[in-house]
């Protein structure tokens, strides 16, 4: 009865989501191409060979993966703490409280648009990757592939929203957001390879999402991996970050500017 009564109103929140994330071109332009500026970066410092878990690599094999979790985390993450920090202090949250729509409906559509922006964007990537790096997917990780984009954008987007019940102003918003996630992709896998660095140092890196993340990621992209992740852990902790994101979100999310 729950499911019959809720479920086309969360559908229609997503075609709602979709219908004003195309309303404005500029960010969705921004959002799936400025990331590909740094794939042709790997252009400037040539496609020579690397090591990994397993063997020798190309250079963009390796760092594919890294520049697919920033964008990720960039939409996600970064891109719902301000958007949603904004609409807040112009009074557009105010206004949906003055509908029926319920809460959770609103998370999870927002939740859900994204994912599927994210998802868009790693294919965007993994299909330029192919065609101008000759990096291939490999096909016995398509499965791994998919649960790590689902996840991945699922638990940025709770944490992102859950982050807004922390920023006092959208004056704040991009020094706050960026202050809260920027060192963690400098330790996490993200901006360096971390191979070479402390085994504490990755240790505590491991504690969050995003060098699970970007691990995850690599793996798939890994021609030595055997398709099934040999890391599990990975996917537990973006899980149990989900769950922390969902519930500081219901708890805490406001529709009103903070005072």
């Amino acid at each position: 009865m729950i499911l019959k009564k809720y479920l086309p109103l969360f559908l229609k929140q997503i075609i709602y989501e979709n219908k004003s994330y195309r309303r404005n071109p500029a960010a969705a332009f921004f959002t799936l191409v400025f990331p590909l500026l740094f794939l042709f970066m790997l252009r400037i410092f040539g496609n020579d060979s690397v090591e990994i878990d397993g063997g020798t690599v190309s250079r963009a094999t390796k760092y594919i993966p890294m520049i697919t979790a920033f964008s990720v985390i960039g939409s996600s993450y970064t891109g719902i703490a301000m958007t949603l920090t904004l609409n807040r202090d112009i009074g557009v949250l105010k206004r949906y409280k003055g509908t029926p729509l319920p809460l959770i409906i609103f998370l999870l559509g927002k939740i859900a648009h994204n994912t599927i922006v994210s998802f868009a964007l790693a294919v965007i990537i993994a299909v330029i990757a192919f065609a101008v790096f000759d990096v291939s997917l490999p096909t016995n990780s398509i499965a791994s592939f998919l649960l790590t984009m689902i996840l991945g954008a699922a638990t940025f987007t709770s944490l992102g929203i859950a982050f807004t019940s922390l920023i006092p102003n959208s004056d704040a918003a991009a020094p706050m957001v960026n202050a809260s996630v920027i060192p963690l992709m400098f330790i996490s896998d993200v901006f360096i390879p971390m191979d070479s660095a402390p085994n504490w140092l990755n240790s505590i890196a491991q504690l969050f999402p995003v060098r699970p993340f970007s691990l995850s990621l690599q793996e798939v992209y890994s021609p030595f991996s055997s398709g099934l992740t040999e890391t599990p852990e990975n996917y537990a902790i973006l899980l149990a970050w989900l769950v922390i994101g969902l519930i500081a979100s219901l708890k805490f999310f406001s529709w009103e500017p903070r005072k």
